[in-house]
């Protein structure tokens, strides 16, 4: 359904198309993710903002990366262990030729809950948003030097003693602050 819609608007030529009567379902196994990761990232090559960093930068070839996302997103949701790649270090280096900014992660981001929404609806389907978005934060922190964990940002008394915010210990065995 490539032409107009029944409102007369053009369909989106990259939106997936269920199955003739089946409506949208949750994602099931590997044929559906295929489908979503293939309709993701020919949206993602068509977009002005990020598909140059995947067409021109990493030159991506999407019949060779379907299947190792397949593997990467079949073992995010369903446990399945076929990925065995380091996919921080592929982000790594194409930060390292194209400085990938907030901006880029946001926009995959919407790209990726647009077309995840536009195919398919359920448990599944809502834990590979989430998951989109734990993946994307963590890769941006690990880009920025930390350790890719969320919760590195929480602040100990040691950095709050390091930063100057609070005084350390007294040589009484107390600290500066307490009554």
């Amino acid at each position: 359904m490539h032409g107009p819609d029944a409102t007369g608007a053009a369909a989106d030529p990259l939106a997936i198309e269920p199955a003739p009567g089946a409506g949208h379902h949750d994602l099931r196994g590997r044929d559906d993710l295929a489908a979503l990761i293939e309709a993701f990232y020919l949206r993602a090559f068509a977009d002005p903002f990020i598909g140059p960093i995947f067409t021109d930068v990493a030159k991506m070839d999407l019949a060779h990366h379907l299947p190792i996302m397949c593997d990467f997103w079949e073992s995010v949701l369903f446990d399945a262990g076929t990925y065995r790649r380091n996919a921080l270090g592929l982000h790594v280096a194409l930060d390292a030729n194209h400085p990938l900014t907030e901006a880029h992660f946001e926009r995959w981001l919407v790209l990726w809950r647009q077309t995840v929404d536009d195919g398919f609806t359920g448990d599944v389907a809502d834990r590979a948003k989430v998951q989109g978005e734990r993946i994307a934060a963590s890769i941006r922190r690990r880009l920025a030097g930390g350790t890719g964990s969320a919760y590195e940002t929480i602040t100990t008394r040691e950095r709050l003693e390091e930063g100057g915010t609070i005084d350390g210990p007294r040589s009484d065995g107390t600290t500066g602050g307490e009554g």
